[in-house]
Order: structure tokens, then C-alpha cells, then sequence
């Protein structure tokens, strides 16, 4: 019995104190993985919890004597060398001088290498995805890196540092080139200045078979995603009444949805467009449109 209850208490002091050294090393170097992930567009949770399973929390041989917090072999590395058991014995690693050059390093691994790029596709806050995937690519020979890796991210949260990027990165861009699709304007291109949760202003030149012009317009924020918003367009169309091409004025008023995926935002825009002639016998006619912004 006392051995049991000695090893319990062992096995809870250990826990603790790795627990403890795991959240010191997140306190230390989480703005770091945060200013790789900005630069770089790896998650931060990716970075810190490879950095704690890779160097033991900032104590392994190779954390401490060769500031390799991610257990980078030196394949075509030209810097100094340094030499740890791993897969085989005495292995070549890469060794810096500074704990950032190989935070530095590790982003421009990954960034650099090829069998790495479709994770640059993922969304920056889909950390499970980035972790079967560096598994998948070959980054560690264990069969359950990616769940050592998930369970560290989701035990400290990591996750967290992540979604500041997501709201970071679109929210403090305001100015974007858009590509619009939708009927009856086939296809346009123009410029959106958006102010999140508040408003936009935008004005594009389109066209299509049937139509050409140019708008000017804007919303304002209603509630959750959803903008009121409204533009005037100076249309050219050739199917008029008396079947001339002219020049008209059309008012179109429409909802727009915001979507932010995979860290683009693309608006949904409908409604309807009137135009003061009118076009085929009509002077109302719906009117539908992707409005892809670019950063």
C-alpha cells in the first residue's frame, strides 16, 4: 500500500512539474510563434506545441546546447552542426546561436519545402489539420505525432493565439481589390473599403454580354454578418425599347453576407436592380453577386 500511494504521489508531482515547465515555456516563447505566425502563416498552437513535444519544454540536449527547439536535421544546412541519438545513432542537427534562429528556421523549413505546402491551404485556426498533415508529410517518424501534438495544443489552449491572427489579419486590412461574379454582370473588378461590424464603401466596373457598367455604393452593418447596402449604376445595355444602345441609370438595392473562409472574406450580395428604362420590357430585375476581396 505505501508503495502505491508513493507512486501515485510520484506520478502527481511529475505531472505537476512538467505541466508547470510546459506553461513557462508557453509564457516565454508564444510571441515569438505569434510573430512567426503573422510573418509566416503557421499557427502559433503549431509552432509551440512542436516546440514543447520537440525539445522536452526547452530541456532536451539538443534545446540546450544546440538551441534546436524543433528537431531540424541538418540535410543541405550549411551553419554549425551538432550530434544526438534520434532514429539512428549520432545524428546530424542543426545548431544556432539564439533560440529565435530556430524558431526562424522551423517557419522557413516549412515554408520551403514542397511536401509542406498543402498545409499552407488549411485554415490558420484548423491546428488538427496542420498536425495530420506535418505527420503525413514525414516531420516525425511516431505514428502518433499529430496526436501529441493535438492533445498539448488543446491542454494549454493554444488555440487561443491562433484566432488572434484570424481576427488580426482581415480586420486590420480595410482596403482590398475585389473580383465580382454573379448575373446579369457577368464579371467585374473594383475596389472595397471595408470597416468590420460597421461599413463598406465600393465601386467596381463590370460586365457581361448584355450589360456593361460602373457603381458606386456602400453598406452599413445590420447585425452578426449581414450589411444593408445599396449602389448606383451607370449601365450600358443595347436591348432597350426601341432597341438602341444607350446609356441608363440603374438603383440596386441588396443584402449582403460576409464570409470569412480560410482567411479570405468573400461578400454574398442580393437583391434587386431598377433601372429608369427599361431592358427586355422590364424595369426591376434580380441581381446576385460573389465579391471575392483580395488582400
Amino acid at each position: 500500500m505505501k508503495v502505491f500511494c508513493f507512486l501515485v504521489s510520484f506520478f502527481c508531482l511529475y505531472s505537476v512539474s512538467s505541466q508547470s515547465k510546459s506553461e513557462l515555456y508557453i509564457k516565454q516563447y508564444s510571441e515569438l510563434a505569434v510573430s512567426e505566425m503573422k510573418e509566416f502563416g503557421i499557427p502559433a498552437s503549431i509552432t509551440l506545441s512542436q516546440g514543447i513535444l520537440e525539445s522536452g519544454n526547452g530541456e532536451s540536449y539538443l534545446a540546450t546546447e544546440g538551441k534546436n527547439h524543433f528537431g531540424i536535421k541538418c540535410h543541405d544546412w550549411e551553419g554549425e552542426e551538432i550530434y544526438a541519438d534520434d532514429d539512428k545513432e549520432n545524428e546530424c542537427f542543426r545548431k544556432y546561436k539564439k533560440v529565435q534562429q530556430s524558431y526562424r528556421d522551423h517557419s522557413e523549413f516549412l515554408t520551403t519545402h514542397s511536401r509542406y505546402s498543402s498545409l499552407f491551404e488549411l485554415e490558420i485556426t484548423d491546428y488538427k489539420g496542420w498536425a495530420k498533415g506535418l505527420k503525413k508529410a514525414g516531420y516525425a517518424t511516431s505514428p502518433t505525432y499529430a496526436e501529441k501534438l493535438i492533445s498539448i495544443i488543446e491542454r494549454y489552449n493554444l488555440q487561443e493565439f491562433d484566432q488572434e491572427e484570424k481576427d488580426e489579419s482581415l480586420r486590420e486590412k480595410h482596403l482590398f481589390v475585389t473580383h465580382n461574379y454573379g448575373f446579369p454582370f457577368a464579371y467585374g473588378i473594383g475596389l472595397n473599403y471595408m470597416q468590420m461590424d460597421k461599413y463598406f464603401i465600393s465601386t467596381d466596373i463590370s460586365s457581361s454580354f448584355v450589360f456593361s457598367g460602373v457603381s458606386v455604393g456602400g453598406g452599413k452593418h445590420l447585425f452578426d454578418k449581414f450589411y444593408a447596402a445599396m449602389s448606383v449604376n451607370g449601365i450600358y445595355h443595347g436591348y432597350t425599347n426601341n432597341d438602341k444602345h444607350k446609356l441608363d441609370v440603374g438603383i440596386n438595392p441588396k443584402l449582403t453576407y460576409v464570409l470569412d473562409k480560410k482567411n479570405k472574406r468573400i461578400l454574398i450580395n442580393a437583391g434587386f436592380i431598377y433601372t429608369l428604362e427599361e431592358i427586355k420590357n422590364k424595369n426591376i430585375r434580380a441581381t446576385f453577386s460573389l465579391t471575392y476581396l483580395i488582400k
